[in-house]
């Protein structure tokens, strides 16, 4: 008898927003329930804004195996704009698209937070993917 083992991804996306975040109805998604290694995966942000957003930070912070956190910033209109949608955001529905190469093996948490030019929590997604 033979065992043949076959890759396994899972994959997990919730929102870890405060309750006075200033995104509102925000949901996260990815592409595929089933993201295998080497393939495309877009992450979607859908929420609404009840006022314009002019500027702020977007914080990266990603664990890989348990290893980090390794951590990075970047100006938020610099990264909204990768996603066709440049600021300032407008108040109302947004929809945005990113879309990376599923490249590690192992266990990969990510977590993003956008922050407006005043320091208030725009939103938070926590997004982990695992492949063996």
């Amino acid at each position: 008898m033979s065992l043949i083992l076959l890759p396994t991804i899972l994959w997990s996306a919730k929102v870890c927003s405060s309750a006075d975040a200033l995104a509102k109805n925000f949901a996260v998604t990815l592409s595929t329930d089933t993201p295998t290694q080497g393939q495309n995966v877009t992450t979607t942000f859908d929420f609404d804004l009840d006022s314009p957003i002019t500027g702020g930070t977007a914080y990266y912070s990603a664990t890989l195996n348990g290893l980090g956190p390794f951590t990075s910033t970047a100006n938020l209109c610099d990264e909204t704009a990768k996603t066709n949608d440049p600021c300032p955001l407008k108040a109302g529905h947004h929809h945005e698209e990113s879309t990376t190469e599923n490249t590690v093996t192992g266990k990969v948490v990510t977590q993003i937070s956008w922050y407006d030019l005043q320091g208030a929590e725009i939103l938070c997604a926590e997004i982990t993917t695992k492949s063996s």
